[in-house]
C-alpha cells in the first residue's frame, strides 16, 4: 500500500505511473460537528478536506496524472446522483456537507469534457456492509438513468469498479447502480454490462447554480428547523426549573 494525496499532483504523477486503470473512490469527510457545514464560512474551500478540493479538483489532478502516465487510460470514479438539487437529500447532504454533492458532479463534468482518457461514472445506492431487504439482484442504467434509490453492498461496488476498468462497454459511460427485486435484474454484473453503452445524452452544465440555490432555501428552512427545536427546548427547561422552584417554596 503507497500513501497518496488527492490534493498532491506530484503524488498522484508518482502513483499512476505504470497503472493502467484508476479507481478514483475519494469523498469528502462530513464536518464535524456536522451542523458546522450550515456556516460557509467556517468551512473555506482552502481547506484540503473540502469538497470543492476532494471531490471536484482532485478529479482535474487525476486525470493529469494518467495523461502523464502515458499508460493509465481508464477512470473509474464513484459519485451518486446529482442531478436533483432539490431533493430533500441533496438539500441536507450539501446543506451539511459544504455541497458535497454539488461539487461530486462538477467532478464528473471534469469527465466528460475531455477525450483523452476514457472514464466510468458509477452512481450507487446507499452502500452499506450487506442488503437488507430480502432477495434482491443487481441492476445498471447506463447514461445515468434514473433507477429507484436502493441500498447496496460495498462488496457488490467494488466488484463493479474492478470489471469497468478494463470493461469496452462501459467506456466514457455513466451508471447507475442499484439492486432491485427478483425477475428485474440479474445476479452478475457481467451479463448488466453487456448492455450498457457510452453516454448519448447531452449532461446540464448548470447544476452548480442549482444546487448552490436549492441549498441556500433548503439551508434557511434547517436553521428555521433547528432555531424552533433549540427554543422548544430552552423552554422546556425554563418550566422545568420554575416547577422545581415552586415545590421549594411550598415545601
Amino acid at each position: 500500500m503507497i500513501r497518496g494525496d488527492v490534493n498532491d499532483q506530484d503524488s498522484l504523477d508518482s502513483l499512476l505511473d505504470g497503472c493502467t486503470a484508476v479507481l478514483a473512490l475519494q469523498g469528502a469527510p462530513a464536518p464535524k460537528p456536522i451542523f458546522r457545514g450550515l456556516f460557509p464560512f467556517l468551512n473555506p474551500t482552502t481547506s484540503p478536506t473540502h469538497p470543492f478540493n476532494i471531490n471536484y479538483l482532485s478529479m482535474q489532478r487525476i486525470l493529469n496524472a494518467a495523461k502523464k502516465s502515458g499508460s493509465c487510460k481508464r477512470v473509474v470514479r464513484i459519485t451518486g446522483k446529482g442531478e436533483t438539487p432539490y431533493s430533500i437529500f441533496s438539500i441536507l447532504i450539501n446543506a451539511l456537507g459544504n455541497l458535497a454533492k454539488a461539487w461530486n458532479y462538477e467532478g464528473e463534468l471534469v469527465l466528460r469534457k475531455q477525450n483523452e482518457i476514457d472514464y466510468t461514472i458509477i452512481r450507487p445506492g446507499v452502500m452499506s456492509s450487506e442488503v437488507k431487504e430480502g432477495k434482491k439482484v443487481l441492476a445498471l442504467k447506463d447514461n445515468g438513468g434514473d433507477l429507484k434509490v436502493s441500498s447496496i453492498s460495498y462488496s457488490d461496488i467494488a466488484s463493479l469498479c474492478i470489471k469497468c476498468s478494463n470493461n469496452p462497454n462501459a467506456a466514457r459511460s455513466t451508471l447507475t447502480a442499484m439492486t432491485v427485486p427478483e425477475g428485474e435484474g440479474s445476479d452478475t454484473w457481467d451479463e448488466l454490462l453487456q448492455g450498457v453503452n457510452e453516454d448519448t445524452r447531452v449532461f446540464p452544465e448548470n447544476m452548480l447554480a442549482e444546487h448552490k440555490k436549492a441549498t441556500r432555501i433548503g439551508g434557511v428552512a434547517i436553521t428555521a428547523v433547528l432555531f424552533g427545536l433549540m427554543s422548544g427546548i430552552v423552554k422546556i427547561i425554563i418550566g422545568i426549573i420554575a416547577l422545581i422552584e415552586d415545590n421549594s417554596f411550598d415545601e
